[in-house]
């Protein structure tokens, strides 16, 4: 299903966990990766009120800042499907989270008007049929992820040299590679970086299927035609923005 309900939310910290707000209404939204301290933090906050163990971890394990994005991001999609699961399975009554659904749905939707008839019908094996049809209709927004490209600093080893593609940037795109998120996407903004894009090609994961479907796309966020266009021809892969 194409969504026809779609607020795109964008920005830092406050960001971190807008998925799990509002993504069971089918609102996207995109998550600031770029701070894996934060993100650990969240980590341990949604592991702890989930009564799920929480293992920290550490800053001195390897690749630790694209494991915490990756784990976090998994994690987050996963609270965000079992919200969904829940609300396909909700009553019809006033107030429950799937009339909200389907009443923050615009009225030129065709979901809308379904539901719409739904209301209006009378006969209990038409209300059924048109019910079931709803609740095959319901869709999650799409968890979607940030990286600030200039924010791009090297980390480095116990020897002192920088850690091959361990770079700020590079690791959160590597986390979110390796995430299990699906029809998602990463936004690149605040400028080019040649190092982030070189990585890019790196990750088949943003790679077509057989049925030609990609399951992670690039979104390059800009300002102008120019930056457009500079930066789409920089790219190693086709991106829209």
């Amino acid at each position: 299903m194409v969504h026809e309900f779609h607020i795109p939310v964008m920005g830092l910290a406050y960001t971190i966990d807008s998925p799990v707000k509002v993504a069971r209404f089918g609102i996207s939204s995109v998550i600031s990766i770029i701070e894996d301290r934060l993100i650990e933090m969240m980590r341990k906050h949604y592991y702890t009120d989930r009564n799920e163990p929480y293992v920290p971890i550490s800053s001195k394990e390897e690749d630790y800042r694209a494991r915490r994005i990756t784990d976090y991001l998994n994690l987050v999609n996963r609270i965000v499907q079992e919200q969904v699961g829940r609300l396909r399975s909700a009553a019809f009554e006033t107030g429950s989270e799937i009339v909200k659904y389907f009443e923050m749905l615009p009225d030129s939707s065709n979901v809308k008007l379904l539901y719409n008839q739904f209301k209006a019908a009378t006969k209990a094996d038409v209300r059924a049929a048109i019910e079931a049809k709803l609740r095959s209709l319901i869709e999650p927004g799409s968890i979607d992820v940030n990286i600030m490209t200039k924010t791009d600093k090297n980390n480095y080893g116990a020897d002192g040299q920088p850690i091959e593609d361990g770079s700020d940037a590079v690791a959160a795109l590597r986390g979110y590679a390796n995430s299990d998120l699906s029809g998602s996407s990463i936004v690149f903004s605040a400028g080019m970086n040649p190092r982030l894009y070189s990585y890019l090609e790196k990750c088949r994961q943003f790679d077509a299927d057989g049925n030609g479907v990609m399951h992670k796309k690039v979104i390059v966020k800009v300002s102008d035609y120019r930056s457009a266009l500079i930066q789409g021809n920089s790219s190693p892969r086709k991106a829209s923005g």
